[in-house]
């Protein structure tokens, strides 16, 4: 009797640990971090949707599912962005291959800004690994334009890594990885910075308008006493 008990509780044991090693850890919201020194442009994370919006706008070719996923995960995307992507422009623009934003990266009248698209649990349920290890999944958000600089975002279970996508065509971007998880699908863009209007050119017109209107009073009160 014994013996049976003992191999019961070792077999839930057994399950347990197996359970627990294929179990990803959740990512939580990081500090956000300091670009790199020789970095001059303005960066920009736009502000992020809810989970749901994101995983309703947001389809996954044959034998994927997308659900959604936290709102901690969403924030900690976010960071992500800012920590992987931003804070050293030029080398997401040579990794991307796009030299807009590598040559932005040391331009302070250029802005980046990033968009996140989506970010959703991407699990596989028929589809199997490519003979290289990987999945390729190709995700569906309309929000995605052909030739939009975009750079995919993988939670491995432990750290956020960016993934350079195989293809980005009108609302669509396909890509490969070893594992699935978090995925959050990231827009960047570059501008020129609005400047904001000069005042010294409007402030000495300001000053002159003072001092005549002083000088006016002067004449005024000379007269007034005369």
């Amino acid at each position: 009797m014994k013996k049976k008990v003992l191999a019961v509780l070792t077999a839930i044991t057994v399950m347990a640990m197996g359970s627990v090693s294929v179990m990803a850890a959740s990512p939580t919201v990081e500090t956000t971090e300091a670009p790199v020194a020789t970095q001059k442009t303005t960066t920009t994370v736009e502000a992020v949707a809810a989970p749901a919006e994101y995983a309703a706008t947001t389809t996954v070719s044959a034998g994927f599912t997308v659900e959604a996923v936290s709102t901690t995960t969403v924030q900690a995307a976010a960071v992500a962005v800012q920590n992987e992507l931003l804070n050293d422009v030029a080398s997401i623009g040579a990794k991307l291959g796009n030299s807009e934003l590598a040559s932005a990266a040391t331009d302070s009248a250029k802005k980046v800004t990033a968009s996140v698209l989506s970010v959703v649990e991407v699990d596989p349920t028929t589809a199997v690994k490519d003979t290289t290890g990987n999945y390729v999944v190709t995700l569906s958000v309309p929000t995605i334009a052909a030739g939009d600089a975009i750079a995919v975002l993988h939670y491995n279970g432990s750290a956020w890594e960016t993934i350079v996508p195989t293809s980005v065509a009108a609302g669509s971007v396909t890509f490969a990885t070893t594992s699935l998880s978090p995925i959050s699908i990231v827009k960047l863009e570059v501008a020129s910075v609005a400047t904001s209007p000069k005042t010294g050119s409007t402030m000495p017109m300001a000053a002159a308008v003072v001092v005549l209107g002083l000088a006016g009073a002067a004449v005024c009160g000379k007269r007034f006493f005369a």
